[in-house]
């Protein structure tokens, strides 16, 4: 049942050990006797970790939703068997065509403060909505579309594998975005990291990923339980 979503987490795992196995590599890559700055180009190779573990998160975001909307449509869960809060993505072309105050905008709301009202008793298969989940919005992933991920599923307990998880993901985010539009020199921001900080962060990514793995098997599971016993 979870095949898919073990798929787009393996992924992802597998990029990030591959990233590991480079930054292991960079210090014995580089022949002491080479006429280069050999110091600027280990520089420059660590601070491309940034933009590959901000690239692994970016297509993880960018698969992940369309991922879970076909497994819950591959288990025909009823409406009323989904958190409240995902119909803000199931009824997104309603909430679009409710922000304005024409009469017809006024009709929308009032429809979906209804439905909302009749979540509990909504026995409606749920129609496909792939379409409608979008988690990667542009912009380099961060802290947001993880708490996105939470709210809109009513995932259990915290989107943070470690408290420190906050910080992880905000210096991948900025960092990234540092070296991959030349806002810094990626040589001073390759400086600023050894490789074995690099290779620590990697570890702690991938440690988040399997936290949040876990959690979506989870709720997923629930899901598959409660349409087995109805």
């Amino acid at each position: 049942m979870t095949t898919s979503i073990e798929i787009v987490f393996e992924k992802a795992v597998e990029q990030l050990d591959r990233e590991n196995r480079r930054l292991e590599s960079i210090d014995r890559a580089t022949d002491s006797s080479a006429k280069f700055d050999r110091d600027g180009f280990a520089a420059t190779n660590r601070a491309l970790s940034y933009v590959i573990m901000g690239g692994v998160l970016e297509e993880l975001m960018r698969d992940l939703p369309g991922v879970i909307a076909g497994e819950i449509m591959t288990m025909q869960v009823e409406r009323r068997h989904l958190p409240v809060t995902l119909l803000s993505v199931i009824e997104s072309q309603d909430f679009r065509k409710s922000g304005n105050e024409s009469v017809v905008a006024l009709i929308t709301r009032a429809r979906i403060v209804s439905q909302i009202g009749l979540h509990g008793s909504d026995s409606r298969a749920v129609a496909d909505f792939t379409n409608l989940f979008k988690l990667a919005d542009g912009t380099t992933i961060g802290e947001k579309h993880f708490r996105a991920l939470w709210l809109l599923l009513d995932l259990a307990g915290d989107w943070k594998n470690r408290p420190t998880d906050s910080m992880l993901i905000s210096e991948i985010q900025e960092k990234r975005n540092d070296v991959a539009h030349w806002k810094r020199d990626p040589v001073l921001i390759g400086r600023s990291k050894t490789s074995s900080d690099l290779r620590d962060m990697v570890k702690k990514l991938i440690d988040l990923l399997q936290h949040v793995q876990l959690h979506i098997m989870d709720w997923l599971d629930h899901r598959q339980r409660i349409v087995t016993n109805s």
